[in-house]
């Protein structure tokens, strides 16, 4: 069973990728999630894996540390065992997709030589009666 999530944080280390055995591309990092309001306002941590192309396209994009990203993939609580025998737990994410948020939008744009364009601007439809409803 898959539980797939979707979320938007901070990477918090500049990325750095990888080549596995049969040369296919990879690397993990570390993404900080703010998580509620007022005093129960926390950070929590995900370990966010990309592989081959989608990896190649964050290498390609410059992500680094405070890049915002809104992700998704599925997601999985994993149990380890550290160096002094203590049982802990890692939040591990399978990235399926990503996308810059906020501020650091134009880093793809410009690693792929492209303009940044004007952000569209929302117009409010306030329908008069039922008559003007497009369905």
């Amino acid at each position: 069973m898959m539980i797939h999530m979707t979320t938007v944080g901070g990477v918090t280390a500049d990325i750095e990728g990888k080549e596995s055995a049969n040369g296919a591309t990879y690397l993990s990092f570390d993404l900080a999630v703010t998580k509620g309001y007022g005093t129960s306002r926390h950070t929590v941590y995900l370990q966010v894996w990309a592989f081959r192309a989608i990896a190649e396209r964050l290498i390609a994009a410059k992500v680094k540390k405070g890049s915002q990203l809104l992700i998704s993939g599925d997601f999985d609580v994993v149990t380890f065992e550290r160096k002094d025998g203590s049982k802990g737990t890692v939040n591990k994410v399978i990235l399926q997709d990503w996308e810059f948020v906020g501020g650091s939008k134009n880093n793809e744009d410009e690693a792929e030589g492209k303009k940044s364009q004007p952000k569209a601007t929302y117009q409010e439809h306030y329908c008069a009666d039922d008559d003007d409803l497009p369905l």
